[in-house]
């Protein structure tokens, strides 16, 4: 049986930044997620902005952290390689009541400690983006708000932890957790049982789920539904700025998002649900985002939207909206790191600060590595680079001169890349999320059959055994013909 002095359990983007943070340190460090891989729960589930820091009310665990997050941002892209984008953000308001809603919120982010935030009026607003709505009267401007792809962030924190030796290990759900006599954990998963010093629970909306298996019953816990819309990269009059409109009590309301790839999000609605596994779409949702876009950007083209998908994001009840990030009071050497809605991925780099410090309070002796490295070396995107390098590397590897997914130009060689990465990909979803592969205009409509092929053929499984991501899920029966070689 493994011990470690820390177990995380939850690998979303909360879990992989803890488990990079905790990396830094002379520590022997395991991350369980029960999917088959990282970054496929709430993670996957919502826009990507890294909010820059107005909306949480000063004084709050949200406020203190947000800003840090988002100012983590940049130099972790760097370091980590991944991408990021600065298109800046507008807060639009359209009537006078809106007007003192984005001052309040202008009050907030100053206190909070947010650069170069500005009430703007509408000309300022049209000179950046001309098809605003012709009501639109003014916005809060936050030029520092940059928007990343969470599950690319995700997979950069976790292969850059498991470069410096923490265990990531996939399809554990946690089953069982024992408290022993010597203050250590048992943990049970359906194939192993392993022990630890301490536990970070990172499990997202089953965040209470696991506390209750360690006897903690300090939280309670409800998902909130969000559908998002994914619009084609080549739709006319794409924004450049993220923007939303005044804010509600629960939810930063339906916005319109650049993303890092160059498509355009619409997200997202804001529903209560009992159901944890609630991932349908549903067509008020859907109605209601096109309606609700229409309201900042009346010509924009719904006919351009290629996917429609949703979202789950943790909730802690009776909390004021609040993260929930704490040493258990019931049960020693147990963090919570529960709640982590929005701005969630904004304040992953900071809320993993919190828990590192959280698990130095609770007695874990913590000593930088001197050989930590703090960089990620990422593979070739065929698509991005110049035709010289392109041929270079055809010339290296004549897999990176087949074209798999015409969309995205996503090749057989970046596909066995994924495949056989610091953090493999086994499933159809796994290469879509680290090569875009099936990401374009026809959904995987051409290329499914394709990727399912190089799959069989790098595992070494039936085409029958090839997933779209968790058990189950097998796209086909028998063979392929006509597949890549």
């Amino acid at each position: 049986m493994n011990h470690y002095d820390i177990i995380i359990i939850g690998g979303g983007i909360t879990g992989t930044a803890i488990a990079h943070e905790c990396s830094k340190y002379k520590l022997t460090v395991a991350l369980l997620e029960r999917g088959t891989d990282i970054g496929i729960g709430a993670t996957k589930g919502n826009g990507g902005v890294v909010h820059p820091g107005y909306d949480p009310t000063p004084g709050s665990l949200k406020a203190k952290i947000n800003v840090r997050g988002a100012n983590l941002y940049p130099k972790l892209a760097r370091d980590l390689n991944f991408g990021i984008i600065n298109p800046g953000m507008f807060v639009i308001g359209f009537t006078d009541a809106d007007e003192a809603a984005l001052k309040h919120k202008l009050e907030f982010g100053i206190k909070n400690g947010v650069r170069d935030l500005a009430i703007i009026n509408a000309d300022q607003m049209r000179s950046r983006e001309p098809h605003l709505a012709a009501n639109a009267r003014y916005a809060l401007y936050a030029p520092t708000a940059t928007v990343v792809d969470p599950f690319e962030v995700a997979i950069a924190f976790a292969e850059n932890a498991k470069a410096n030796g923490v265990a990531i290990l996939t399809s554990q759900p946690v089953t069982a957790i024992q408290k022993k006599a010597d203050g250590s954990f048992l943990i049970n998963t359906p194939d192993q049982q392993l022990s630890c010093s301490y536990i970070v629970n990172a499990a997202g909306n089953h965040a209470d789920d696991v506390a209750r298996l360690a006897g903690i019953s300090e939280y309670q816990m409800k998902p909130r539904h969000g559908d998002l819309l994914v619009l084609d990269k080549d739709m006319v009059n794409k924004p450049k700025t993220v923007m939303f409109p005044c804010p509600g009590p629960d939810t930063k309301g339906i916005a319109c998002i650049p993303t890092v790839h160059g498509n355009t999000i619409v997200g997202s609605t804001a529903t209560m649900m009992d159901d944890k596994e609630a991932l349908n779409n549903y067509a008020p949702g859907i109605q209601a985002l096109i309606d609700g876009v229409h309201k900042i950007l009346p010509e924009l083209d719904a006919g351009k939207i290629i996917r429609t998908f949703a979202g789950l994001r943790p909730v802690v009840l009776n909390n004021n909206n609040d993260f929930f990030i704490a040493e258990s009071l019931t049960v020693k050497g147990f963090i919570h790191a529960a709640g982590i809605q929005s701005p969630g991925v904004a304040s992953a780099p900071a809320i993993a600060e919190t828990v590192r410090d959280l698990l130095d309070d609770a007695g874990l002796e913590m000593k930088l590595k001197p050989d930590y490295n703090p960089f990620r070396e990422k593979k070739p995107v065929f698509g991005t680079l110049s035709i010289d390098e392109q041929d270079f590397l055809i010339q290296k590897n004549p897999a990176y001169g087949r074209i798999v997914c015409r969309c995205e130009t996503v090749t057989e060689g970046e596909i066995v890349d994924a495949i056989h990465g610091i953090i493999p990909a086994r499933t159809l979803d796994a290469i879509k999320r680290r090569t875009r592969a099936g990401m374009g205009r026809c959904q995987s409509g051409f290329c499914q059959y394709k990727v399912i092929s190089i799959l069989s053929r790098e595992l070494g499984l039936p085409v029958s055994d090839i997933c779209l991501e968790d058990r189950g899920s097998q796209q086909l029966c028998g063979s392929v013909k006509g597949g890549v070689k």
